[in-house]
């Protein structure tokens, strides 16, 4: 890795969380379109389940890390988002960088049998999409997912990398002229992360691009369920907020199913089609959402089920992340060797992410977007789990257990 400065063109690499890709923006900037090929890989000793694992625990080591900078305030990230699009650097990394960027990852070094397991992964979270109209009452529930690297003109990536993006991640390469109008090309890939979240995320990228960009790899993710169990009531109630108590919608009347440990305690709420589920974790009295970790979060899931009414705050977030700083003393290497992506010498200089998230008696909907830029340099009566006062709730699906969005929910009404 180099120690210095480097003096050369920008390289960026965004990651969005969503849905669809135009061709072009309402600026002209038009994309041209390739991909490499994706290879028949055997499965591995690592699963699908193992990466939604290693995500899970990068999202946790990244939620410590943000709130150890934080006086209680509420958070609210998308995990699998920014691991997604870290993850696109993967095949990339070479020598240190790559066993670096690996244990932030919490995977192993680049292998075919990652590479089979990352493409398991991605066919699990690709099946929940759906084209439904969401408001029609027979519509499933639905997560889409995109991952894309977009290259300026003239850039040429290895072409084993891309048919790894293409095998592990079913991500396509669009080309923009960065250096010619980079304020069209920028207004191309937001517009892109815009229609992939349905319009929740606007300008992932808050200022235009340098002319020097090189790369920019996508990941977008956008969500929408409703609930296996409507809520049937919301009522003002009060909530312990850190900074004193405040007023918020409790919705009442829903149900899930509890798991206790060690004065925690976690419920699953399910959503209606079974493939998609929240969880809300909430810690002992007195203690800080944040103190979780990811052994934790795996005994709760094993401990004994109980069936239990809840309460619920409606929530309405949206938040943006500097990303760069928690990742770097995570272990993000800055600088490294990225060769595969066509041009020696790139630095991370930008991560960022952008998020949404709305739940009320209905169901939820979530989308994110990271970026992350580079420089060449009825029943019988029940107990009722009560959210309260802060809380941890976490987004998932029910296949791979993907941390899919994780929120630290200190105030719903912030």
């Amino acid at each position: 890795m180099g120690s210095g400065p480097w003096r050369g063109p920008r390289l960026v690499v965004a990651a969005a969380a969503a849905l669809a890709l135009a061709m072009c923006d309402s600026t002209g900037a038009t994309a041209v379109v390739h991909r490499g090929t994706a290879s028949e890989l055997a499965r591995g000793d690592l699963t699908a389940t193992d990466v939604a694992a290693a995500q899970t625990a990068f999202g946790v080591d990244l939620v410590r890390e943000i709130c150890a900078g934080r006086a209680g305030g509420t958070l609210l990230l998308s995990p699998t988002s920014a691991a997604q699009a870290l993850a696109l650097l993967h095949p990339a990394a070479t020598g240190r960088t790559a066993v670096d960027l690996g244990a932030l990852l919490h995977l192993p070094e680049w292998s075919p049998d990652v590479a089979a397991a990352l493409r398991d992964h991605t066919g699990a979270l690709s099946a929940l999409r759906s084209d439904a109209d969401p408001d029609d009452d027979d519509a499933p529930d639905a997560l889409r997912v995109s991952n894309r690297l977009w290259t300026a003109s003239g850039l040429h990536p290895d072409r084993r990398y891309l048919d790894d993006l293409a095998t592990a991640f079913a991500a396509e390469v669009r080309s923009l002229d960065f250096a010619e109008d980079p304020r069209a090309a920028t207004a191309a890939i937001d517009e892109t992360v815009e229609e992939d979240t349905a319009g929740l995320i606007r300008g992932l990228f808050d200022d235009p691009l340098p002319a020097s960009t090189a790369v920019v790899l996508t990941n977008a993710v956008h969500l929408r369920a409703r609930w296996a169990t409507p809520f049937t009531g919301t009522t003002e109630a009060r909530f312990a907020a850190p900074s004193g108590a405040v007023t918020v919608g409790m919705m009442r009347g829903g149900s899930g199913t509890a798991h206790r440990i060690a004065g925690w305690e976690a419920v699953e709420l399910p959503y209606r089609d079974g493939t998609l589920a929240a969880v809300a974790v909430l810690p002992p009295e007195d203690t800080d959402p944040c103190a979780v970790d990811g052994a934790l979060l795996t005994d709760l899931a094993a401990a004994s089920p109980e069936e239990v009414d809840v309460s619920l705050p409606t929530m309405h977030l949206e938040q943006s992340h500097d990303l760069l700083g928690p990742l770097t003393r995570l272990g993000l290497p800055l600088q490294g060797d990225w060769s595969a992506l066509g041009r020696p010498g790139l630095e991370i200089s930008q991560v960022v992410q952008k998020t949404y998230l709305r739940v009320d008696e209905r169901g939820t909907e979530a989308a994110a977007a990271t970026g992350v830029a580079m420089a060449v340099s009825a029943r019988a009566p029940r107990r009722t789990v009560v959210f309260d006062r802060p809380f941890l709730f976490l987004l998932t699906d029910t296949r791979t257990r993907s941390p899919l969005f994780l929120a630290v929910v200190s105030d719903p009404t912030a």
